[in-house]
């Protein structure tokens, strides 16, 4: 298995998938996405919707597959595999990436079960916690990794 993840290239396919796959939910459903907003009684869901009716998902989107785009040039510019130090450092990471999707799937349907209504909205909340930290890590973990190989 660590022989899988010591390929740069491995963790550039994990990140396009993963972002590809929020990319067309985000920009291909926004205008369904927008008949279903308006809904919630609490100041943060109101304003979090007025966010996504005002296109804010979209620029979302845009930035993190801007972002993602640069965590994959970063990555597929590296040619040699990470070392078994930071291979094992990628796993942990992954780890807690997994982890914290699980907890972020556990705070939604408590979300849900406090207020069910505008599930469109807060599932959308989610997805972008979720991804923003996803991409947000790996690219942390890039220029931690480019760091420690410039010493």
């Amino acid at each position: 298995m660590n022989r899988f993840f010591r390929h740069p290239a491995t963790n550039a396919v994990g990140i396009g998938v993963f972002t590809t796959f929020y990319g067309i939910i985000f920009l291909t459903f926004s205008d369904r996405l927008k008949s279903h907003i308006d809904l919630s009684t609490s100041p943060f869901w109101k304003l979090w919707d007025a966010f996504l009716k005002f296109d804010g998902h979209r620029y979302t989107a845009a930035l993190l597959i801007a972002l993602t785009l640069l965590v994959v040039f970063l990555l597929l510019a590296k040619h040699k595999p990470y070392d078994e130090y930071h291979t094992a450092i990628l796993i942990k990471c992954l780890a807690v990436s997994v982890i914290l999707s699980l907890l972020a799937i556990a705070l939604f349907f408590l979300i849900v079960l406090i207020d069910p209504v505008g599930i469109i909205s807060k599932f959308t909340f989610i997805i972008t916690i979720n991804w923003s930290t996803v991409v947000l890590a790996d690219l942390i973990y890039l220029l931690l990794c480019k760091s420690d190989y410039n010493r």
